[in-house]
């Protein structure tokens, strides 16, 4: 006889295993859910309230935990309410006929528990449709001279002397950067001409469209089934990347630039990374302060996601990117990726940016060109954490780790 611990920590996990007992098909559905447990902290609700959601959750057999003066005064209080999937689900059947703010509660917690636990994602843009089950990984091309990560390609070109040997070794380089990484394994390229780093300065959208739009077209041309997403939050560079062949929109402004950008993607059928990011590169790491940073960042995608649906842009279109490192301190950008799973209540993929940033290379008191391991480890950290597609500078590297953490994690 053994007893044998377990951690369930998604449904297929859980029927993969009610399987391997022998349970029939129409059991492994009922009682997946009973083996997965969830908790939510409800804020600012009345005694009243909170003494209604304890008592449905005590005759569920589940309960919930309320302020002690809760049960007798009457008095504002936080409610942390717990259990196994299918009995918060029965929770929240029985709120939805409630009076006060109980209607609105099982709403949210019905809408996070249907999207939290989504396995598999199916992303369109343009033609090409992303079959998302394990994450995905974007190279980065920079074709910047001021790249924070050192990798810009217009640098690494300037050995030559005149404008157009520059532009011809500029677009070698990028070839062949881009071969190498869809043979290990990227899916996506991202390319962008103008800087984010902190305090960088903005670029004319002129010199922004000279850097890439030959690129982007050479590599479009030379691989035509990789999906090309081009970072930029200007229409105008946008629109001569949808000319060249790009599949998607990297907006670090999430359409407020602009909001053109949201009528261009809808037009084309592109898709779209919507990312968060308090003020402008410029200004960004002035000072910036969160009551709580994860919380900020949900009501920011909501508020753009209402956006998108108002001008009718397919949710399969969108990725959301929390935004590390674009106006967060250190400690903001830890907490980001420890709570990626409060992004899921959307049911969108979720676009990570990590590699190399500086919070990184802070953190271990080295420079950025040399954090690789602890951006390995961050990669590693936010698969785990529920992260889709991870925006990457080395790709080989990445491919490996993050094959290795999935079979891990799918054994």
């Amino acid at each position: 006889m053994k007893v044998i611990p377990l951690k369930i920590k998604s449904k297929k996990q859980a029927k993969d295993i009610l399987s391997s007992l022998g349970v029939d098909s129409g059991g492994i559905e009922i009682l997946a859910s009973k083996s997965i447990n969830a908790a939510f902290k409800i804020e600012g609700i009345s005694s009243w309230e909170a003494n209604i959601i304890k008592q449905h959750a005590l005759s569920l057999g589940t309960d919930a935990a309320i302020n002690r003066d809760a049960l007798i005064k009457k008095i504002k209080t936080d409610v942390l309410v717990f259990g196994n999937v299918a009995q918060l689900k029965k929770l929240c059947d029985k709120l939805r006929n409630q009076p006060f703010k109980l209607k609105l509660i099982s709403s949210v917690i019905s809408q996070y528990l249907d999207a939290a636990y989504k396995e598999r994602f199916i992303f369109k843009a343009r033609d090409k449709v992303l079959k998302i089950e394990n994450p995905v990984i974007c190279g980065i091309i920079n074709l910047t001279p001021d790249s924070f990560s050192g990798d810009g390609l217009l640098v690494m070109s300037q050995v030559t002397s005149s404008k157009a040997q520059v532009k011809k070794k500029v677009k070698d380089l990028a070839l062949r950067k881009a071969e190498e990484m869809i043979k290990n394994g990227a899916e996506i390229l991202d390319l962008g001409g103008e800087s984010s780093r902190p305090f960088a300065k903005a670029v004319k959208a002129e010199d922004e469209i000279s850097r890439v739009i030959p690129v982007l077209s050479a590599i479009r041309k030379e691989f035509k089934k990789v999906i090309i997403s081009l970072d930029t939050y200007k229409y105008k560079v946008a629109c001569a990347g949808v000319g060249a062949g790009a599949d998607i929109i990297n907006d670090i402004s999430a359409f407020r630039n602009d909001s053109l950008m949201g009528e261009l993607v809808k037009k084309h059928k592109l898709g779209c990374v919507l990312m968060h990011m308090k003020g402008r590169p410029a200004t960004m790491q002035i000072k910036p302060k969160y009551k709580d940073v994860s919380s900020d960042i949900v009501s920011f995608f909501k508020e753009r996601l209402e956006f998108t649906d108002s001008i009718n842009i397919d949710r399969d279109r969108i990725f959301l990117d929390p935004g590390i490192g674009f106006g967060k301190r250190v400690e903001d950008n830890f907490k980001i990726i420890n709570d990626l799973y409060k992004f899921k209540i959307f049911g969108l993929p979720i676009f990570l940016g990590i590699s190399r940033k500086s919070f990184i290379g802070k953190t271990l008191n080295v420079d950025v060109k040399d954090c690789d391991v602890g951006t390995i480890a961050a990669h590693i950290v936010s698969v785990v954490s529920g992260v889709n597609v991870l925006r990457v500078h080395d790709v080989s590297k990445t491919k490996q780790a993050v094959k290795i953490a999935c079979q891990i994690m799918n054994s």
